[in-house]
């Protein structure tokens, strides 16, 4: 990269990160996934999805609640 190419990216990578700080570090874990489907005719199919998650977020502070 010259210098003007990585001095742009440099630039455009502080302006990202001041805008959208750092997120709290968060764990999802899929639980169950259901699936049910019926054939109407030849050619329409309904299908009905479910996916149970279990989401995780750590708090900054101690004591204080996930949001």
């Amino acid at each position: 990269m010259n210098w003007f190419t990585r001095l742009c990216r440099n630039a455009g990578l502080t302006i990202h990160h001041v805008i959208e700080p750092i997120k709290k570090s968060r764990h999802q874990v899929v639980i169950d996934k259901e699936i049910k489907e019926c054939r109407v005719s030849d050619n329409v199919t309904l299908r009905r999805t479910t996916i149970d998650e279990i989401e995780v977020t750590e708090s900054s502070k101690k004591g204080e609640e996930a949001d």
